[in-house]
């Protein structure tokens, strides 16, 4: 709440209206005709000279409006000159916004007045600020001297800075001319002037450094520049400096944001070094874009492209989240650019989807989807009868820089029967027929058969149903408690399978994607589906019942050919046990899981788990586990302790458990009062097996001020 308002508006008040006499009295009461609310002004004596039109309030002065009110000993006003004077124990509140000083003293009409012994509190910024003298230079403007300021709340702030003098504007920043920085009454650093921001909106200037140091290339300072351009779009340009002479070099990075709309918003990062240990010139761009155009219609964006496979290792804080985890797991980036339009029935998309090979030197032979257009018929009733109609059909265009590439056609019409048995079982049958034609183009062999097809039959039917039971809150107190749910229910869902597709010859087919190789399929599958939903307290969750847990468990059964074979050659009918299992108790808990057990071998072929955990006293552990039997096998923790009230405590391991190698520890500190906080963060890197990651020990540092700025900022791999 701004002060100037506050104080106006306690000048309004006492000069409302001109009384016909002289009023002795306790008590007054006024009625605000432009809507603002009934005025209650209270003191031991309340006098009112008609001739000198001249008010004056005497002991325990009260003045009320809504949520304002201003206490003082005395107060005067003359309605001539529009001076107003207050003293003995001022105190005014609006909201949680308080001034208090020793006199006050106004001008009405020029707003323009001082202060003695004043102390401000702005609740919005948490601002203390205290002052012998203090001037009302106009609206939104004071100024403070011999005074001081801070964020912190303690009668005994634990930092402070004293002034010569403060300039303060409301809508804008603080400038201090001569500020002594304290901690706790310890004079610290000294300055001959400062600047701090008072407004909380956006403005544009120099953002404070970020300073690190790294065992290979030495000190790594990061400035940038804040361009708040218009209010639906802002941009940040940074200046990095990595190492010194023998480090890496200048590095500049643009980060570009906007939301024109809630439907059209994103934003664009551009990164450029002149790398001195790499030796060119290296580059990445980001783009993430979502735009919704009239009749509907919808166009996102997700490009992420790097100069070289290594950039992804050697600057990963410059990546966005989901194209990081793309490159440690995949070994690869993926950009798409797609839109299209849904209607009731259809939908109609078209994209472009690019990769990045990281494991290549160059990435001209890597298949690229450009474009690929689809065109889908949702479930429909056919003709108003009880059967229904789908149909998914799909052109892609296979190309690269060197090699064949190839036009595929995919269709596939199905027709579904479902129905309810007994009003207990859920019957869905359905049967398709796909047609894939493919012509390959720039490949001097096929000219002889431009044009390739593959006709497959499509066969399923699933029987299902479903068992619930509904169990009160309190039975489950602890969990129940812990997420506000006031009902239980536990359901359970059997089901059983049968699809087929018939034996087909494949061979001459090009291969891109799952598509291309649909294999002889005679296949029972069983399993089962169990569900936690809970139905929230009145005071909880509004939006309606809310799935908390999930675990499929299924395996198949081939009649037709074996699905593997044993570890001594023979030939095996059962499928991998296959288990998936979601838990959403956030804030608190959430997980996932997905596994492949193989029966024949006895252990897993295939463990994915990723779990994130949240105490009440904010302390976290996450952790993620990934096994694949062919090429992967990783481990990945992060955790969060609170120690003593303020202090934090962090530490994090990548390891690669297949090559035996410690990618990454992760060590790091915070310490976070009310008004401060402290962190430091060490990245010790090990060198890779194959050498493209070097041994590196990294450290960075970050200190803030509530309220008037930081150094550094904090990592993002201290936010989970």
């Amino acid at each position: 709440m701004k002060y100037s308002r506050l104080l106006l508006n306690t000048f309004l008040i006492l000069c409302i209206v001109s009384l016909p006499m002289m009023i002795h009295a306790k008590k007054a009461e006024f009625k605000i005709t432009k809507e603002e609310g009934p005025v209650e002004i209270e003191a031991e004596h309340l006098l009112y000279d008609r001739e000198t039109q001249f008010y004056e309030a005497h002991g325990q002065v009260k003045v009320f409006r809504g949520n304002f009110s201003l206490r003082a000993d005395h107060a005067q006003l003359n309605m001539v000159t529009k001076e107003m004077a207050a003293w003995g124990n001022v105190l005014l509140r609006e909201g949680e916004d308080v001034v208090e000083c020793g006199r006050l003293e106004v001008n009405l009409d020029t707003q323009l007045g001082k202060m003695e012994q004043a102390k401000l509190f702005l609740k919005d910024q948490n601002f203390h600020i205290t002052g012998r003298e203090a001037e009302k230079l106009g609206e939104n403007r004071y100024r403070v001297r011999k005074g001081s300021f801070t964020t912190c709340d303690a009668e005994r702030p634990p930092w402070k800075f004293t002034v010569k003098e403060l300039e303060v504007d409301l809508e804008g920043y603080g400038i201090a001319k001569g500020p002594l920085f304290y901690l706790e009454n310890v004079p610290v650093l000294y300055f001959p002037y400062g600047l701090f921001p008072i407004k909380r909106e956006r403005q544009t200037g120099l953002l404070r450094p970020e300073v690190g140091y790294s065992s290979k290339y030495g000190p790594e300072v990061k400035t940038a520049f804040y361009w708040a351009i218009t209010k639906d779009m802002d941009a940040t340009l940074y200046g990095e400096r990595l190492g010194d002479h023998r480090g890496r070099g200048f590095k500049e990075g643009l980060e570009y944001r906007y939301a024109f709309t809630k439907e059209t918003q994103g934003q664009a990062n551009f990164y450029f070094i002149d790398d001195q240990v790499y030796g060119k010139n290296r580059y990445a761009l980001f783009l993430q874009h979502q735009q919704k155009f009239p009749y509907d219609v919808y166009l996102k964006a997700d490009m992420n492209y790097v100069s070289d496979r290594f950039y992804s290792q050697d600057f990963d804080d410059d990546l966005p989240d989901k194209a990081k985890i793309e490159s440690w797991s995949l070994k690869q980036l993926r950009s798409v650019l797609f839109g299209g339009k849904n209607w009731d029935k259809f939908s109609f998309i078209v994209a472009g989807e690019y990769f990045n090979d990281l494991t290549q030197e160059k990435n001209d032979e890597t298949v690229q989807k450009l474009p690929r257009v689809s065109f889908y018929a949702h479930p429909q009733s056919l003709f108003k009868t009880p059967f229904f109609f789908d149909l998914s059909t799909t052109y892609t265009n296979f190309w690269r820089l060197e090699g064949k590439d190839t036009h595929r056609w995919d269709l596939l019409p199905r027709l579904s029967y479902p129905m309810r048995l007994f009003d207990v079982f859920k019957l869905e049958s359905s049967v398709g027929l796909r047609e894939t034609l493919y012509r390959p183009y720039h490949d001097p062999a096929s000219e002889s058969k431009p044009v390739k097809s593959r006709e497959i039959f499509d066969a399923n039917i699933e029987l299902s149903t479903e068992f619930y039971r509904v169990y009160e809150g309190p039975l489950l107190s602890k969990i129940s408690d812990l997420v506000k749910v006031a009902k239980w229910m536990h359901t359970i869902e059997p089901m059983i399978g049968y699809s087929y597709n018939p034996r087909v010859n494949q061979e001459d087919l090009p291969i891109f994607d799952p598509i291309d190789r649909i294999p002889f399929t005679n296949l029972i599958t069983y399993g089962i589906t169990q569900r936690l939903v809970g139905k929230p307290e009145k005071g909880g969750v509004t939006s309606g019942p809310y799935e908390y847990m999930k675990l499929r468990i299924f395996q198949g059964y081939s009649l037709g050919d074996p699905i593997m074979t044993d570890p001594k050659g023979k030939p095996k009918h059962f499928s991998n046990i296959q288990a998936q299992m979601w838990w959403n108790f956030n804030p608190y808990l959430s997980a996932h899981w997905d596994t492949e057990f193989n029966p024949y071998r006895g252990n897993f072929d295939l463990f994915n788990a990723l779990i994130r955990a949240k105490d009440r006293r904010n302390d976290a552990l996450w952790i993620e586990y990934r096994f694949n039997r062919d090429n992967i096998h990783a481990l990945n923790l992060h955790t969060r302790i609170k120690t003593i009230d303020p202090l934090y405590l962090y530490g994090g391991i990548r390891y690669n458990i297949l090559d035996r190698w410690r990618v990454e520890n992760i060590y790091g500190a915070e310490y976070k009062a009310q008004c401060w906080s402290l962190g430091i963060l060490i990245e010790d890197k090990n060198r890779s097996p194959d050498g493209t990651q070097e041994k590196e020990l990294k450290f960075q540092v970050y200190f803030n001020l509530l309220g008037i700025g930081s150094v550094g900022h904090k990592p993002l791999l201290m936010n989970f």
